[in-house]
């Protein structure tokens, strides 16, 4: 299966950077391994990300690696995902969120 997920090396100091030269929009998933919510959440992010190829970037961020990041967002649950449009946060579901909720918000991001 082709990888559908961007690998982004962010740090504190890209991130910013990153979101401004973003063209696409995103959904940033801010997760973590041991995150059980995080697991239960994989396989409908994956199968959104090979959907909206090419019209959405999908992200991912393990708290364990890019924990500057999560603070960054005040990050107290997981997973968060969080909805990029122009560079600019637009919303966020946090914890064990619907696909129907996911797409909805996809959705608004493709909208002009």
């Amino acid at each position: 299966m082709e990888e559908k997920w961007s690998r982004m090396m962010l740090n504190r100091a890209s991130f910013p950077r990153a979101m401004r030269r973003s063209r696409e929009p995103m959904l940033m998933e801010i997760r973590a391994d041991w995150c059980g919510s995080c697991h239960i959440m994989a396989p409908v992010l994956e199968k959104l990300a090979a959907e909206y190829h090419g019209k959405i970037k999908f992200d991912r961020v393990d708290i364990e690696t890019k924990e500057q990041i999560a603070r960054e967002f005040g990050v107290t649950e997981l997973p968060i995902l969080l909805f990029f449009r122009k560079g600019q946060l637009m919303d966020h579901l946090i914890g064990i969120a619907p696909r129907a909720a996911i797409i909805e918000k996809l959705e608004v991001l493709l909208q002009p």
